[in-house]
């Protein structure tokens, strides 16, 4: 059943003429007869009732109308939302979050997108560094704040870097350098390291692993949490030190103290990453919105 013969069908019984119906619809009256025809035919019910002064439905025909023109209505928003889904102004996106490395600036940015863009629906999934390339590579996110792409997702995702941003050291308060406004990571030697899980984070764990023998040391790593809060909680219950972005000191207490690496290099990537060759109207609208905000970011990075 086309779409057509129910529009056609809609104006003769609201004008009850097929000349009024025909002028309406600026098509021929032989063409409204002919569709409303091909429709009486289809279904096997005669929906109007035909006579030279007018046309009237049939009982058929009062039920028949209701029905078409909720399909009608169904239609035209079928296809409103699909021009807006198509102009990036319905839908979904789904973005995975980077632990703590977004909290000083995805909220607003958030609020904004969803200001001028209200007919999409946003979903935040705080997913490990790890697993966000697979994830966006099976379409389960759209977008990702990460650390890495691993080489065989290059071929599948977009990238770029968004910013880099400083690691930092953390140290339970009455630690010998806790008082310390920058230290070099030489000065830890001796300390017992709780490092962010290498299993979530593969990437961050070999950059303090590779600094640390830079400074003429291996740490003695004696816990991975996978979780940032538990980090800083087994710093601040004296287990050890560690090293982190600079970001997860929004997760700081005043029982911890984050000195300044002095060492060269002491840097992580956030990375933006996204799938190739699938165009996503919502999706490069949020990402236009990052890259014009990339200066706000970075100021709201060098104040963490």
């Amino acid at each position: 059943m086309e779409l057509r013969h129910l529009r056609y069908f809609c104006a003769v019984a609201e004008h009850q003429s097929f000349t009024l119906a025909a002028k309406r619809l600026h098509v021929s009256q032989s063409g409204v007869s002919g569709q409303v025809r091909d429709l009486e035919r289809e279904i096997g019910v005669r929906l109007l009732q035909r006579t030279p002064r007018e046309v009237s439905l049939t009982p058929e025909g009062a039920v028949f109308l209701r029905e078409a023109r909720e399909i009608l209505k169904h239609s035209e928003r079928a296809v409103d939302l699909a021009l807006r889904a198509s102009r990036g102004q319905f839908g979904k996106l789904t973005i995975g979050l980077c632990g703590p490395a977004t909290a000083p600036f995805l909220p607003r940015l958030i609020r904004t997108f969803r200001k001028s863009q209200p007919g999409v629906h946003i979903s935040l999934k705080d997913i490990d560094p790890m697993h966000q390339p697979e994830l966006l590579s099976q379409g389960a996110i759209d977008v990702g704040f990460t650390r890495s792409i691993p080489s065989q997702f290059r071929p599948i995702l977009h990238s770029e870097v968004l910013f880099s941003e400083p690691l930092v050291a953390v140290l339970p308060k009455g630690h010998t350098h806790a008082n310390e406004q920058a230290i070099h990571l030489a000065q830890l030697a001796e300390d017992r390291f709780v490092l962010y899980s290498r299993e979530a984070a593969p990437d961050l764990f070999d950059v303090i692993v590779t600094l640390c023998k830079k400074a003429k040391f291996s740490p003695n790593v004696v816990d991975s949490p996978n979780l940032w809060q538990s980090v800083l909680t087994m710093v601040e219950a004296g287990e050890g030190v560690a090293i982190v972005p600079a970001c997860v000191q929004h997760l700081r207490s005043n029982a911890l103290a984050f000195p300044v690496l002095r060492d060269r290099r002491c840097m992580i990537d956030v990375i933006l990453a996204w799938r190739n060759h699938e165009a996503d109207a919502i999706r490069d609208g949020f990402l236009n919105l990052l890259r014009s905000s990339r200066p706000e970011i970075l100021r709201l990075m060098e104040n963490v």
